[in-house]
């Protein structure tokens, strides 16, 4: 949905149970349209979903987000200032979900942190 419109994965690396990620944004979006005109933001909504759309890649199968526990938006994501941001996302199967934490960052500025989301394969 996002991937390659909204952003586009600049290197991935798989490990067991984590993905590591750098994503490059789109400052031209049409969502910043919206989200604001001359100061863009990237939505929250946006954050879920590249998150989501990172672990679908890693897992080859595609989510819906059921659940989530802790979902905090610690810093203002301005694709302007911020072209590229790392993503971190961990992930286990428990019960027939998928127990997911994740973070997008860049160096120490931590935009976006999820705890204990879940994920049902769909």
């Amino acid at each position: 949905m996002l991937l390659n419109k909204f952003f586009f994965i600049s290197s991935l690396e798989h490990y067991p149970s984590t993905v590591k990620a750098v994503v490059s944004l789109e400052p031209s979006h049409p969502v910043f349209e919206g989200h604001f005109p001359d100061l863009p933001i990237v939505p929250g909504v946006a954050m879920m979903q590249l998150v989501r759309e990172i672990l679908e890649v890693q897992v080859g199968r595609k989510f819906s987000i059921t659940a989530v526990d802790n979902m905090k938006f610690l810093a203002v994501l301005n694709p302007l200032q911020n072209k590229q941001v790392e993503v971190s996302v961990t992930y286990a199967e428990e019960d027939g979900s998928v127990l997911v934490n994740a973070s997008l960052f860049d160096g120490n500025v931590t935009f976006f942190k999820l705890v204990r989301a879940t994920f049902q394969y769909t």
